[in-house]
C-alpha cells in the first residue's frame, strides 16, 4: 500500500524535514545540504526513500538533478487520513442527532455556501486561468483589499500564500494554500483584509466534463468570520459575479 511507504518514510525526523524543505520549492540536493547538518550523499539517500515511497518526483535540468513534492504521491496519503476523518464526522453527527442534536446539524449545513458552472475549456486551462491568470479577470472592483490598484500573487504549493500587492508595494493576505493538486483541485483558508483567526476555508475542483470543466467551488467555516449569516449572503453574490467572469475568461483564452 503506497501511504504505508509514506507513512514509514515520513517516520524519520531528517526525511521529514527534506520534504518540509521542498514544499518551498524544487531543489537540488546540494541546496538541500546547505540547510542540513548532514552530508550530500545523506541527503541523496533521504531522497531515493522518498521518491521510492512516491512523496518526491525527479527531474533532470543539465547536469542537476532537482526534487519537488509529488502531488499525486501527497494526495494518496492525504485521502488515506481523510478517511478517518470522515469516519470521526460521521459518528459526531450520528452522536449530536441522538441527543437532539438536529438543529445544529441544520445551522451547520446551512452555514455552507456551494457554486457550481461549467467553463467551455479543458481543466487544465481552466486551472491555470483561476490561479496563474487571474489578474487577467479577477472582478477588482468590490473585490479587492486595495480597490483594484494591486496584482494577486499565488504561491503554487501547499503552505504558501495567496495575497494582493498593491501598486505602492504594500502587501494584504487572503490566505494560505492547504492542498494543491493542479489541475484537479486547490483549497486555501480564506480571510481577505481580515484577520487570521477569523479564517474559512474555500476548496475549489475542476472536473472534466463532455461540454468542458465543471467548477465546484464549496466556502466554509462561515461560524469563524463573526456577523456569519449576512457575510454569507453577501459571498453568495459575489462568487456568482467572479465566477461569471472568470468562466468569460476561461473560454475567451482557450
Amino acid at each position: 500500500m503506497a501511504y504505508a511507504e509514506a507513512i514509514q518514510a515520513l517516520g524519520d525526523p531528517t526525511r521529514r524535514t527534506v520534504f518540509e524543505l521542498l514544499r518551498g520549492g524544487p531543489r537540488s540536493v546540494g541546496e538541500l545540504a546547505r540547510g542540513l547538518p548532514v552530508s550530500r550523499p545523506a541527503v541523496s539517500q533521504h531522497l531515493r526513500v522518498l521518491k521510492d515511497a512516491g512523496l518526491v518526483r525527479e527531474r533532470r535540468e543539465g547536469t542537476r538533478n532537482f526534487y519537488s513534492v509529488n502531488g499525486e504521491g501527497l494526495a494518496e496519503l492525504r485521502a488515506y487520513f481523510e478517511g478517518f476523518w470522515d469516519e470521526a464526522l460521521a459518528a459526531f453527527k450520528a452522536a449530536a442527532e441522538s441527543e437532539g442534536g438536529n438543529e445544529m446539524s441544520r445551522m451547520t449545513d446551512e452555514l455552507v455556501l456551494r457554486k457550481s458552472i461549467v467553463v467551455a475549456c479543458p481543466a487544465e486551462h481552466a486551472f491555470r486561468v483561476f490561479t496563474e491568470r487571474m489578474n487577467d479577470w479577477w472582478p477588482f472592483e468590490g473585490h479587492s483589499i486595495f480597490a483594484g490598484n494591486a496584482a494577486i500573487v499565488w504561491e503554487r504549493h501547499v503552505g504558501g500564500r495567496v495575497f494582493e500587492r498593491s501598486h505602492d508595494g504594500e502587501e494584504g493576505l487572503w490566505g494560505t494554500v492547504l492542498a494543491w493538486d493542479p489541475p484537479r483541485s486547490f483549497a486555501m483558508t480564506w480571510h481577505p483584509g481580515r484577520g487570521e483567526e477569523t479564517a474559512q476555508e474555500l476548496a475549489v475542483t475542476f472536473t472534466a466534463e463532455a461540454k468542458g470543466t465543471r467548477v465546484d467551488l464549496l466556502h466554509t467555516g462561515w461560524e469563524r468570520a463573526g456577523d456569519a449569516a449576512a457575510r454569507l449572503a453577501s459571498y453568495d453574490g459575489g462568487w456568482d459575479t467572479v465566477l461569471d467572469v472568470f468562466a468569460g475568461a476561461a473560454a475567451a483564452g482557450r
